[in-house]
């Protein structure tokens, strides 16, 4: 981040930030953190919302809230805290009881279609962001969650039903070409490592999918 930009989120955050409280730090898996927090100030969710998390001074991390609880004002995040960064660095110190600034909400651009199939493909940042779109999807709507990731992850995450591939596009390829997916009635969402979510949009559309919602994290 330019240091223009960090004063000015700075700025930002120190008029708008708002106060979260960690109540769970669990790990799913090794790599996988799921976060609940208490966010007493937060209203309107909509599937693929983001917060904006000070992470340490001057650094600044954006996190999808995944899923969303009203009536007790708690929300969950899904981080990936397989590689050495100041978001994941920062996520793993996390103790029941800290309190977090955030700004936000922000971002909610990718939202449930009306098509026949939902299908979200991506690495394990990506979780937070299709579990998303699992609960504000159509109650009798089915949405297929499909992971590239190094070890198998549980079969389902905040309720979401999820299959994982070890291969990346090799495999993607083989279970897209599994599915009995209408390429003309299916939503696939793509996100996560933005040379992943390139590669696998160019496997949609050789696949003949005509709705496409890419969205790339980080490089």
């Amino acid at each position: 981040m330019s240091y223009l930009k960090e004063k000015a989120t700075a700025f930002l955050m120190s008029r708008i930030g708002k106060t979260a409280h960690v109540i769970a730090a669990e790990h799913i898996t090794d790599n996988l953190l799921a976060l609940t927090l208490h966010l007493p100030h937060f209203e309107k969710w909509r599937s693929c919302q983001h917060l904006k998390f000070e992470t340490e001074k001057s650094h600044y991390r954006d996190y999808t809230l995944a899923r969303w609880d009203e009536a007790n004002k708690q929300g969950a995040l899904l981080i990936d805290v397989g590689h050495d960064g100041h978001g994941s660095n920062w996520a793993k110190r996390l103790k029941p009881g800290q309190s977090l600034l955030y700004a936000g909400p922000g971002g909610g651009f990718h939202q449930p279609t009306n098509a026949a199939h939902l299908v979200c493909i991506g690495d394990t940042s990506a979780i937070g962001q299709f579990t998303s779109l699992y609960h504000r999807k159509g109650a009798q709507q089915p949405l297929h969650a499909l992971i590239c990731h190094q070890q198998s992850l549980p079969p389902t995450i905040l309720d979401m039903p999820i299959m994982t591939t070890y291969d990346h596009i090799a495999g993607i390829e083989r279970w897209l070409l599994q599915q009995p997916f209408p390429m003309h009635d299916t939503t696939f969402y793509t996100a996560g490592h933005i040379p992943l979510v390139v590669q696998i949009r160019k496997l949609l559309k050789r696949l003949g999918a005509q709705q496409i919602k890419a969205q790339g994290f980080w490089e």
